[in-house]
């Protein structure tokens, strides 16, 4: 049996946590809580074994520059002149390379699909009020060009075996009648699946709690090192001690990781999202895409979720008003909802991107009792079962 101090508190360190007590292991959370839930709870709950795709590509730097000045577009690069954004930004165009690409799908695609296996088993073995459902998700074009980026992705998905199919506008709304007239097709993802993100957080700490994981509300400042090992926590001037130590902090890992002379490249990716917690009329039955505005549209039984947007302005959670209204604007544009007379509570949350799109789930290489669990990107939720079944294999070794 190992102590294990587990820095974060997000869904990645929760399923950590979940099967490292299941292996044996003693654990203790650290965590904050801010008063702005994590991305781990205001995502848009979407579980998705078809986001293999890297965002490296030569097409996502060009949009962007197109998009620079923009203040509704889904991506925003703020220009920024600080070292740690340089070196990821040509680190990120380093990475567009074809050999690149390839290593990072296939690693996408493996962290997601024992994902989402994980995720079955969790479901048949525990008791949650998540809303877990494996219903697919909806693509919705409104564009000969939208198409043509959906194809290429639906494409991607047919050489790995995921479950998908392409739809004209007839099938498309047949599948969703709440989708406007104007759609011209789409495609379903059969292969995602989604929860409520929020539900899911509280769910697995309080079986964690149930398991004899501990919790430690406070912020870790720093860790005591000496001779290539990690000797102690520091929290509120304290110092905490453990076998193993966890930094799975999300995008605010890179503050810790610095002085330990861990560079992540990694930078935090603000997203935004509007939430109403009553289920709505006439809300779509499916989580829909729209694949044009690149905003998600995620119901629940108990309610129902906006979001969208990259922005990358460092750490700044300042709500964007022109931001938050083009995300209603979209919702009217594809649905058939009266998106005005809905009160929505915003929300705004930092993604931890990493330069080559790729997590990092590995021992640190200066620390041999560090473990690195972050940099998911928007893919935290998709991934947090897999990272926390390997994070209980490095341990076991």
């Amino acid at each position: 049996m190992k102590k294990v101090l587990i820095v974060g508190g997000g869904i990645v360190g929760q399923f950590s946590a979940y099967y490292l007590t299941k292996a044996g292991h003693e654990v203790t959370i650290i965590d904050d809580q801010p008063a702005m839930a994590p991305a781990s709870a205001g995502n848009c709950g979407l579980i998705t074994p078809s986001h293999i795709l890297p965002m490296n590509s030569w097409g996502t730097l060009i949009q962007g520059l197109k998009w620079l000045g923009k203040k509704d577009a889904p991506l925003s690069i703020k220009p920024q002149f600080d070292g740690p954004f340089l070196s990821w930004f040509a680190s990120f165009i380093w990475h567009c390379n074809k050999k690149s690409v390839s290593r990072a799908t296939s690693m996408r695609h493996q962290f997601l699909q024992e994902s989402w296996s994980l995720y079955e088993q969790f479901f048949q073995e525990e008791q949650t009020t998540s809303e877990w459902s494996k219903g697919g998700l909806l693509y919705v074009c409104k564009s000969e060009k939208g198409m043509k980026s959906l194809k290429h992705e639906y494409d991607a998905l047919q050489a790995n075996n995921l479950s998908s199919r392409m739809l004209t506008k007839n099938e498309l709304i047949e599948i969703e009648p709440q989708i406007n007239e104007d759609a011209i097709g789409g495609a379903m993802f059969e292969c995602d699946g989604w929860l409520k993100p929020g539900q899911l957080l509280l769910d697995i700490k309080e079986i964690n709690i149930r398991s004899g994981v501990n919790f430690i509300k406070g912020k870790v400042t720093s860790f005591n090192e000496m001779n290539g090992t990690i000797k102690g926590a520091i929290i509120d001037g304290q110092e905490v001690t453990g076998d193993y130590y966890m930094l799975a902090a999300g995008a605010q890992s890179v503050y810790l990781a610095k002085p330990l002379g861990i560079d992540l490249k990694m930078i935090p990716g603000k997203g935004y999202n509007l939430t109403v917690n009553l289920p709505q009329a006439n809300q779509p039955m499916h989580p829909i895409y729209m694949v044009e505005r690149k905003v998600v549209a995620t119901p629940w039984e108990t309610g129902f979720r906006l979001g969208s947007t990259m922005e990358f302005t460092g750490f700044d959670l300042s709500l964007n008003s022109e931001r938050l209204e083009a995300l209603k604007r979209a919702a009217s544009e594809y649905l058939r909802m009266n998106i005005n007379d809905i009160e929505f509570t915003p929300w705004a949350g930092w993604r931890p991107m990493t330069s080559n799109s790729c997590p990092v789930v590995k021992p640190a290489d200066k620390y041999k009792n560090l473990i690195l669990a972050t940099g998911h990107g928007m893919l935290g939720l998709s991934m947090a079962p897999a990272t926390g079944k390997r994070v209980e294999k490095l341990l076991a070794i």
